[in-house]
């Protein structure tokens, strides 16, 4: 992803995988409420307002665009606050 030009990752999760990256900001969005509830501090959006009937998905697809253009403008994401990163270099073709 980031080789390709990407400047962040929406990822989408319902059980609260925790995941991070070392060289790309990774907004984590759940709209599960129970997992929301659970994982505060590393969700970075929630859409359980619209689980919940509470919201429509204009409403808080507004909202997240506005947080994407914050995190690409320099807002750290939950999982970069709190030092979460994952990070893997797979060899592709032969090596010995």
């Amino acid at each position: 992803k980031a080789a390709a030009g990407a400047h962040l990752c929406l990822f989408t999760t319902g059980r609260g995988t925790a995941l991070g990256n070392a060289v790309y900001p990774v907004v984590k969005v759940c709209a599960n409420p129970a997992t929301v509830a659970r994982m505060e501090d590393n969700i970075d959006f929630s859409a359980a307002p619209i689980v919940e009937g509470r919201a429509t998905k204009e409403e808080l697809g507004e909202q997240l665009f506005r947080l994407m253009v914050e995190v690409c403008s320099g807002r750290p994401t939950n999982a970069e606050a709190i030092g979460h990163q994952e990070f893997a270099i797979h060899r592709i073709g032969y090596y010995v």
